[in-house]
């Protein structure tokens, strides 16, 4: 697999992992029956806002210089679906916002009231998310305006820019929104990713009282998403199936679940971010940098054609390298000092016995 097409899942396994933390926590606060719980999920919601949006920009901005041959073109396609992603992202911050106001005046039920407001936007925002991930992976609802042999000669001779510069207004990819959000892959590797984020969150605050819902939704989430890439993401379900790190890797989730659950282990959220950031890596890695899988037969088109011209990729992959060390980086150290362990500790002292 291309380097540089594996460097673009670190910001985007970095994403999709932080925001599994907020996603999980809003959608368990309205429905979580001990209140030790619900606090650690309020103060951590509280201290995600900076990181998410940061690396929500991060993540375009790697997308812009790792592939920037091809942003237009798919631009004409994802366009529509991507703004709405962050028009329902912002009202889903609002409502978070609106939330803490309230908790902070002690108004507690308007609080409540607004944090399950917020819980559909969560999963509209990951149901849009993963739509988009889908359809580039497998090519569903991303239609080629051009031959594909045509498309296929330009990428391989690295044209594509120049022909887009000379002709502007050529169309190259189409959107077809039904078919993007209503084929079955979209759906079934979706309820897998919800699946996995109840893992994540029972392991994430260590909820022993859900310790048997936790396992039953990490065991349905490996099977409907083995089922899916083993339906409409071959690529990926036939380097998972016999590599024996993959097993290994699910073993270990079994693993940090339970002793999550049951033991005080030290850095226990740490572990089961650093676990689910990987598995995303894997998952990247197991794509073999093949998208539109099942619309281009028989393995995709390989998205190191896509790539930016060399010289200019490797400047924007140092550059990238060291913005997300020392933003993203310096961002979310600032928010677990400031926002999350301060407002940890303050909540330890009220509670504990004068």
């Amino acid at each position: 697999m291309n380097p540089s097409v594996l460097f673009f899942f670190i910001p985007l396994s970095w994403f999709v992992t932080i925001f599994m933390i907020e996603a999980g926590s809003i959608v368990m606060i309205p429905v979580c029956k001990y209140d030790k719980y619900k606090k650690q999920m309020v103060l951590v919601i509280g201290s995600l806002w900076a990181i998410i949006g940061t690396s929500l920009v991060y993540l375009v901005v790697s997308l812009d210089g790792i592939f920037a041959p091809i942003m237009y073109a798919t631009g004409e396609a994802l366009f529509g679906i991507l703004m709405t992603l962050i028009v329902i992202l912002a009202f889903h911050h609002f409502l978070i916002g609106t939330a803490e106001g309230a908790d902070s005046l002690g108004k507690h039920s308007s609080s409540k009231f607004y944090l399950t407001l917020a819980m559909p936007f969560a999963l509209l925002v990951a149901f849009l998310g993963n739509t988009i991930f889908t359809s580039v992976f497998s090519g569903y609802g991303i239609g080629l305006s051009l031959p594909l042999s045509t498309v296929a000669t330009v990428l391989e001779k690295g044209e594509l820019p120049a022909v887009l510069h000379s002709s502007p207004s050529t169309q190259v990819f189409y959107p077809n929104f039904m078919q993007m959000i209503f084929n079955p892959f979209n759906w079934v590797f979706f309820i897998g990713i919800v699946m996995y984020v109840v893992y994540f969150t029972v392991a994430f605050y260590g909820i022993k009282e859900r310790f048997l819902l936790g396992a039953l939704a990490l065991t349905l989430a490996n099977a409907l998403i083995l089922t899916s890439t083993a339906l409409w993401l071959p690529t990926v379900f036939n380097s998972a199936i016999g590599n024996a790190g993959f097993w290994i890797f699910v073993l270990f989730t079994y693993a940090l679940l339970y002793l999550a659950t049951h033991y005080n282990i030290p850095w226990r959220q740490v572990w089961i971010f650093a676990l689910t950031f990987i598995g995303s890596m894997i998952f990247g890695l197991f794509t073999q940098g093949n998208i539109f899988v099942d619309t281009v037969p028989p393995t995709g088109i390989p998205s190191s054609l896509l790539l930016t011209i060399g010289p200019t990729l490797l400047a924007g992959e140092v550059v990238l390298g060291v913005v997300g060390f020392f933003v993203i980086g310096g961002i979310t150290a600032v928010s677990y000092k400031i926002l999350y362990k301060q407002a940890s500790n303050k909540v330890e002292a009220e509670t504990s016995p004068k």
